[in-house]
């Protein structure tokens, strides 16, 4: 059942016991025998009423919304046949078709089926202050599932997609099952702020981008709670264009992550009047900087005091081993992420086994 199908069954629900409830109120305003508090009663009945078909009516447009989104989407993937060999493919709209091995499309057609028929599953890896190691954030990731229910691991596609030009639909799509996993997250006193990798496809993409604004629009109480994460070559090389679109999520009051950080010199103060308030580097970084000489370690005890002196939070991911963490710490790092404080879950793992996470400062 779609949501369209679902706004009328319900809908119609609501509508009916909201009549019932008009008719009985009328009825005790007629009749004689009716008390007072009656119809105060039916009257509450009624408002309810029609508050939750209020209600209803907004959440099932703003899901339909994104439905529509993501149909706009699929509907770019079309299935063409090579003459002479018989093999398909998925091209899109906006970008040449390619010849493309018999692998590869056989690839890229089970994550395009995997997206179309809903098959995607969140995944969370929380991000930890330390030294208490308290979750603070997660980060998001996304699993395709094939029609036998097997996972269908990003490495299996991510080079398929990127030879094929369509590693920033598979992206765009996915970022969209993120930020409504986000809204779904969101109980009681929970305040989920949680790091989204988006692709600069998102941003050059003139057609989605607007779509993606409008979106954003729509969810703008999410601001606070999404952090939109791009990898730091990406940055080096973004356009003039991709930075005014940023520029346009950053007046959203949405903010920006960089990982995969290759260098510590950089402009951080540049970045950050951008609307960047964290840093990822890897342990394997930070720590190759703190075994060399005296001058390498103050090196990376500079780069951490220049992030924090330019506003943004540095984040030391991929730690694995315990062993490493005496090094970390003597850093000065504030938050960690890897395996050694939680790996990729279902979501569902987290939000069984986590308290509600402060809010991003």
């Amino acid at each position: 059942m779609n949501f369209r199908q679902r706004s009328s069954r319900y809908g119609d629900l609501v509508l009916f016991t909201a009549g019932v409830a008009g008719c009985l109120v009328i009825f005790a305003v007629i009749a004689e025998d009716f008390s007072p508090s009656t119809e105060i009663w039916l009257s509450a009945a009624l408002i309810v009423s029609i508050i939750l078909h209020a209600r209803l009516g907004f959440a099932l447009s703003c899901a339909q919304r994104e439905v529509d989104m993501l149909r706009r989407l699929i509907s770019r993937y079309e299935k063409s046949q090579f003459s002479g060999n018989g093999s398909s493919s998925l091209s899109l709209n906006f970008a040449p078709l390619p010849i493309m091995p018999d692998k590869d499309a056989t690839i890229l057609e089970r994550v395009r089926s995997a997206i179309e028929q809903d098959r995607i599953d969140l995944y969370l890896q929380p991000v930890v202050s330390l030294p208490q190691r308290k979750q603070r954030f997660f980060e998001a990731y996304s699993r395709l599932r094939a029609e036998d229910g097997s996972v269908i691991k990003p490495l299996a596609y991510l080079e398929a997609a990127e030879r094929a030009n369509r590693i920033g639909i598979i992206d765009n799509m996915i970022l969209l099952r993120a930020v409504q996993a986000v809204r779904n997250l969101s109980e009681g006193d929970r305040h989920f702020s949680v790091f989204c990798n988006i692709s600069p496809a998102t941003l050059y993409d003139e057609e989605f981008f607007n779509l993606f604004t409008d979106y954003l629009d729509a969810n703008a109480d999410l601001a606070s709670q999404l952090i939109f994460e791009f990898t730091f070559p990406a940055i080096e090389i973004m356009h003039s264009k991709v930075e005014k679109n940023l520029a346009g999520i950053a007046e959203r009051g949405f903010a920006f992550s960089v990982d995969h950080i290759n260098s510590l010199d950089h402009d951080w103060s540049a970045l950050r009047a951008k609307n960047f308030r964290f840093a990822k580097a890897s342990s394997a970084l930070m720590l190759a900087a703190s075994h060399g000489d005296a001058s390498s370690a103050a090196r990376a005890r500079t780069f951490n005091r220049e992030l924090n002196e330019a506003g943004i939070d540095l984040i030391v991911e991929k730690v694995e081993f315990e062993t490493d963490m005496p090094e970390i710490l003597a850093l000065g790092i504030d938050y960690g992420q890897g395996d050694l404080f939680g790996a990729p879950r279902p979501a569902e793992f987290y939000l069984k086994n986590t308290m509600p996470l402060a809010k991003a400062s």
